[in-house]
């Protein structure tokens, strides 16, 4: 994960990138939401960032998946050091953001809905933001504002993930299929879309 301390992620892909900036640019004009230039540019470094399925998904003992993230909330919460709460709680945001973002129609067919991630996800950034004002770190100003704003940023990341809509739900269903049935064809379809799955796990939240 990137140094907690810095609200900007650096990702040497600058195509995609710029293609992040202008959708989220354009979505948070559509919405209608007034944040920082700061805010804007976390969210596209989010998006570049995440688009590596490595780097959004985890390795853990199960296999390929995400970790609970009131798990890793906890843990972060009783963290003994400052830089492991800060990593713990920023990794919960963001997780949080994403798929509150791009796999938010999705969530209609889960048990566990958008508002658990916005709700996760607003308190894990806006302590994070306690955190780094604690330290005299200039990015808790950027994490108040993700936290305190987070349903309208997810719902803006949404609209512009509108247009992708079916490959996102596609990719999703997917992935959950393989995690079930340990599909072997599953396992090959994910792998060509950049997801490299280990032994079949849950996706636990």
């Amino acid at each position: 994960m990137p140094d907690p301390g810095k609200p900007q992620t650096v990702v040497n892909c600058t195509s995609v990138k710029d293609y992040f900036r202008q959708q989220v640019t354009n979505a948070i004009t559509d919405v209608d939401i007034d944040v920082s230039e700061e805010t804007q540019a976390y969210l596209v470094n989010l998006l570049t960032f995440y688009s590596r399925t490595d780097h959004f998904f985890e390795h853990t003992p199960e296999g390929l998946g995400l970790r609970p993230l009131a798990l890793v909330y906890g843990e972060a919460l009783s963290a003994r050091s400052r830089i492991e709460q800060a990593v713990g709680l920023r990794r919960v945001g963001d997780v949080a953001m994403f798929i509150a973002g791009v796999f938010r129609y999705s969530l209609r067919r889960k048990p566990v809905n958008v508002d658990y991630y916005i709700a996760i996800g607003g308190n894990a950034y806006e302590h994070l933001s306690v955190a780094c004002d604690r330290a005299g770190e200039q990015a808790g100003t950027v994490f108040m504002e993700l936290g305190t704003k987070f349903a309208l940023l997810a719902r803006a990341m949404a609209r512009a993930f509108e247009q992708d809509l079916d490959r996102n739900e596609n990719l999703l269903a997917l992935y959950e299929r393989w995690r079930q049935t340990g599909s072997v064809s599953c396992a090959h379809r994910l792998q060509e879309a950049g997801i490299h799955t280990g032994p079949a796990s849950a996706l636990a939240h």
